[in-house]
């Protein structure tokens, strides 16, 4: 009996989406190679297959491509994911980990419900107990 995290499906997605992550952050550049499908293969223990499947969502997304008898190369991030979208990010979670040290017991519920708002789109979890609470004033 397998594990749900463990599937082919999530395994793949969170490969494709960590390696779109790097490239959009600028840790892998524009014109650096890119490991071929053998080598994400191996470095991540995953089957060919979905390594396969990681090279061709990347290189349909235009984060890289793959030059015949050269390699696969890194194109960078589109146009509209360059810094602005890192600073951004950044500056998000700045604020959900400012709230969350704030250190009263009671937190203005209008912020609460932003703050939970804004963790959810940064793809954490979408609230919390101590939140809720707050929000509700107790």
């Amino acid at each position: 009996m397998g594990h749900p995290d463990l599937s082919v499906d999530t395994r793949f997605e969170r490969l494709t989406e960590h390696y779109r992550e790097l490239i959009a952050r600028g840790d892998l550049k524009p014109g650096e190679r890119f490991p071929s499908a053998r080598e994400l293969s191996e470095l991540h223990g995953v089957g060919r297959t979905t390594a396969g499947r990681v090279h061709g969502t990347l290189i349909s997304m235009g984060l890289i491509e793959h030059r015949a008898g050269l390699g696969t190369f890194v194109l960078g991030p589109p146009a509209g994911e360059r810094g602005e979208r890192h600073e951004l990010r950044a500056a998000a979670e700045r604020v959900v980990a400012e709230f969350d040290q704030w250190r009263s017991r009671a937190k203005p519920a209008g912020l609460s419900a932003a703050v939970q708002d804004l963790r959810g789109a940064l793809g954490g979890p979408a609230s919390s107990a101590r939140d809720a609470q707050a929000s509700r004033g107790e």
